[in-house]
């Protein structure tokens, strides 16, 4: 089980690198904001593996505490990702240059998160709640933030892009290698799902844990590849458009998987995973509080950085000991 585990997140982890960059080069030759990019093409292609994943854990393997797991543990690791590196490339991560329009994902995201908390608890405490409304509805909240984002302005949204030159390949082209490479992340994140749920199984880790530390970090290779790469020239409105708009992503990703489930995945879910979701939330919370003192008091400190990791470590700590 740990072979297959390893092996899939190495092919997980090459496949999203090369899927970013082909997004990245979809932009180009579309022309469509870098920040829409990030929120919504990145944002799609890196929540592959954890769309994948979970609908494996949830469907074929019917553990739903597993695929929910990865889903809040892989909002988590994003968050963590984005914060790390930050710390790493602070002369380059352009603090002062963030706006709302930058942040629109993350508002989007702690507005879904909150609304994912009330739609456990209602479940929690044997209401008779019809599900299958409200995960249309969390799917629809999707499409109009999306929409909403596509009309913010593009300058506003672009800022930070770096100058990328427009590759030969046409979009056809480009297409067709997205569906070649994300059928390969699909084969692995199946292989993935299984071998989570196996060591599940076979260990003393709860199904929460293991797809909220394991299954997570795997799922978001794509995402850490894309983060560093990005912060790296100096690209913080992408890279934040990216990591909150997978985090926006991968909630709906809940709702679908509950569609497919054919049962209440709300309800079959543990209390444990409310810890993780509300941290997620809290985490969310603290960078863009930290975003906004800096871009308005010129501060160059990143103790909103430090404390989100930590936050991050003593999550998982409660975690393993639950």
């Amino acid at each position: 089980m740990w072979p297959r585990f390893a092996i899939a997140s190495i092919v997980i982890f090459f496949a999203g690198r090369y899927l970013s960059d082909l997004a990245d080069e979809t932009a180009e030759i579309t022309g469509l904001s870098k920040g829409f990019i990030g929120a919504l093409i990145l944002g799609l292609i890196t929540s592959l593996p954890e769309l994948v994943g979970t609908v494996t854990a949830v469907v074929y393997n019917s553990n739903p505490d597993l695929g929910v797991g990865n889903i809040f543990g892989s909002n988590l690791y994003n968050i963590a990702i984005i914060s790390g590196a930050i710390l790493i490339y602070s002369k380059k991560s352009g603090m002062y240059k963030w706006t709302w329009g930058a942040n629109f994902s993350a508002y989007l995201s702690i507005s879904l998160s909150a609304f994912m908390v009330m739609l456990i608890g209602m479940n929690k405490s044997n209401s008779q709640v019809d599900t299958i409304f409200w995960d249309v509805l969390i799917l629809c909240f999707y499409a109009v933030g999306m929409w909403m984002y596509s009309r913010q302005d593009q300058e506003v949204l672009d800022q930070d892009a770096s100058d990328i030159p427009v590759p030969d390949r046409s979009l056809k082209a480009n297409i067709l290698l997205i569906v070649i490479t994300g059928s390969i992340v699909v084969v692995a994140g199946v292989v993935l799902a299984g071998a989570c749920d196996e060591i599940a199984g076979k260990t003393n880790m709860s199904s929460t844990f293991v797809g909220s530390l394991l299954m997570a970090a795997a799922t978001s290779l794509p995402e850490l590849v894309v983060t560093m790469r990005l912060l790296k020239i100096g690209n913080i409105g992408m890279a934040t458009g990216n990591i909150f708009g997978s985090n926006l992503m991968n909630l709906t990703i809940v709702a679908i998987a509950d569609l497919i489930y054919g049962q209440n995945v709300y309800e079959t879910i543990t209390s444990s995973q409310l810890v993780t979701l509300g941290a997620g939330m809290l985490m969310s919370g603290i960078f863009l509080s930290g975003g906004l003192v800096k871009s308005t008091r010129k501060v160059k400190m990143h103790m909103d950085n430090v404390c989100i990791l930590i936050l991050y470590l003593l999550t998982y700590l409660w975690l393993y000991n639950h």
